[in-house]
This record gives C-alpha cells, sequence and structure tokens, in this order.
C-alpha cells in the first residue's frame, strides 16, 4: 500500500514539473541545433553552418582536403566590419598543403525536387583569409542537362563530367579577416564546352534537375603551399549585398 502511495506522489511531482530530465538523458537523442534561417529576401541559402556539423541540415562531401570542417569562429576576428558580425557562431574551415597545387576540396547536392533557382544570378559567400597566400577558391556550379538528376564523371580524364555542364569561377584569397564576395553568374566560365547545351541551366524543365551540385577546390598559392581559409553564409542572391 505504501509503494503505492509513493507511485503516486512522485508521478504528481513529475506532472507538476519539479523533476526533469535534461535532453539527451534516458536514451533519448540531444536536440539538434536548427540552422539559422534566411531573414532578407532575395536570397537561397545554401548553409551557413550553424548548425555546427557538415551532415545537418545540408550533406557535404569531402575529398583529399587534409581539413575541411565546421570550427568556431571565435578566433578568426577582423575584415570587413558587417561581415564578422554576420558570420555567426560556426564556419567551414578548409586547410591542407598543396601537392603540384592541388590540395582538395569538398562539394554538397543542391536539388530538390520543385525547386526553382532560375531568378538567383548571383553567388554569394563570405571568406576570411590569413593574407596573401591563403589560397585560390575554385567555385564549381553543375547543372543538369540530360535529364537525370545526376552528374555522371569519367574517372579516366580527372572526374570531368559526361553530360552535364560545369561553370567554374577562381577567387584568390590574399587578404586578412573577413570579406564578402559577390559574384555575377555570367561571370562563372563554362569549363567544358561541347559537353552539356553550353547553357546555364538552374531551372527544373523538361524532367531537368536544374542546378545539381555544387564543388570547392582549393589551390595553394604556390605548388607546395598550404592552403587556409574559412568560408561561410553561402547563398545565391538576387544580386543585393
Amino acid at each position: 500500500m505504501k509503494i503505492k502511495i509513493w507511485l503516486l506522489i512522485i508521478i504528481c511531482l513529475m506532472g507538476f514539473g519539479y523533476w526533469s530530465f535534461p535532453a539527451g538523458a534516458m536514451g533519448s537523442p540531444a536536440p539538434k541545433k536548427e540552422s539559422a534561417p534566411v531573414v532578407s529576401e532575395g536570397k537561397f541559402l545554401i548553409d551557413n553552418f550553424e548548425s555546427g556539423s557538415l551532415k545537418f541540415p545540408r550533406e557535404w562531401w569531402t575529398f583529399d582536403i587534409q581539413k575541411a570542417a565546421v570550427v568556431s569562429n571565435s578566433g578568426f576576428k577582423g575584415g570587413e566590419e558587417k561581415v564578422a558580425a554576420e558570420v555567426g557562431s560556426y564556419s567551414l574551415q578548409l586547410q591542407g598543403p598543396a601537392k603540384n597545387w592541388y590540395v582538395g576540396g569538398c562539394g554538397t547536392y543542391l536539388a530538390k525536387e520543385g525547386q526553382d533557382l532560375s531568378k538567383y544570378n548571383t553567388f554569394q559567400l563570405d571568406i576570411f583569409g590569413n593574407g596573401p597566400g591563403s589560397g585560390t577558391l575554385k567555385i564549381e556550379l553543375y547543372d543538369d542537362d540530360n535529364g537525370n538528376w545526376q552528374i555522371e564523371q569519367d574517372p579516366a580524364k580527372n572526374y570531368v563530367p559526361i553530360y552535364d555542364d560545369k561553370f567554374v569561377y577562381d577567387i584568390k584569397v590574399d587578404w586578412n579577416g573577413w570579406k564578402r564576395v559577390s559574384i555575377p553568374i555570367a561571370d562563372f566560365v563554362d569549363d567544358n564546352p561541347g559537353v552539356g547545351d553550353d547553357i546555364w541551366n538552374p531551372q527544373q524543365t523538361s524532367g531537368s534537375g536544374g542546378l545539381l551540385q555544387l564543388q570547392f577546390i582549393c589551390l595553394g598559392a604556390t605548388d607546395k603551399a598550404t592552403v587556409n581559409l574559412n568560408l561561410d553564409n553561402i547563398c545565391l542572391s538576387t544580386g543585393e549585398r
């Protein structure tokens, strides 16, 4: 009888909130930190890394580079004041030695059913540089020209796309601190003419997935230099800064 009374008291106390368990206790998963929403109009956020992870909410793959990791921004100061105030708590650090200029990089898949990215005419991102010699960042955008929502590549030819367009733009990072870089899509260069239709097709028409994939390739300032830079607030925009 006493046991039943004590159980009743315990249930009542828990119901009134006197006892609680911390998140992640009792075998439940810890809550995930959601990525900050885009608050300004005219922008499609690709990633701001505020989840603290390369797996959520967007999954990134990495290749060859020594370090591609989400890190705290607490030690990265200076540069453009407005940008430094907007980078948040985390960014993506890309770091590693070059071998014949090449360092490696990372990428992510962008396509989603019903997603029309044709209204965006600018690629924008915030970059933290460590002065001259930080490295060169090559941005690669792939669009779907054979309507199967994937990029087929030839491993025998340095993984060049076989059927789809690849548009590229190089940024030489030679500054200290944070800087916002905005690149008109029209300034990207068709890197594989004669493959695909050689036209920028970010929209989903006739079965196409539109803009499928984004990759960053890091190159050293010299053939054996070390790349060291951070990326944040990666987005497509309508050109508004």
